[in-house]
């Protein structure tokens, strides 16, 4: 009796243990998500072409982005599973393929 009451402790401080590396793992990749985009979110300001943006889109590990086509040129939205897509880099390409504008939502 003393020995099953002493294994349940001990699997219960186990669980515990193991649910905080958990919480721990995913709030790091939380971050390192949001990092991701918002730090490449900054590299497109005005001008920048658009084989440049998705040339350094294509070196994302922890995000993904769609493209699709737009009346004035084509709207790229970086964004990542991890955090629930909550952080956006939405980048409007002109139609001469240039950045007009890029932003967090």
């Amino acid at each position: 009796m003393v020995i099953w009451s002493s294994l349940q402790k001990r699997a219960k401080i186990g669980l515990f243990l193991l649910s905080i590396l958990g919480l721990l793992l995913f709030a790091f990749y939380w971050n390192e998500a949001r990092k991701e985009v918002v730090f490449l979110c900054a590299n497109f300001s005005q001008g920048v072409s658009k084989t440049s943006v998705l040339r350094q889109l294509k070196t994302v590990n922890l995000s993904s982005f769609t493209m699709q086509k737009t009346i004035s040129g084509d709207l790229i939205v970086l964004s990542s599973v991890f955090n629930f897509e909550i952080y956006q880099c939405v980048i409007e390409i002109d139609s001469n393929e240039q950045v007009h504008r890029a932003q967090i939502k």
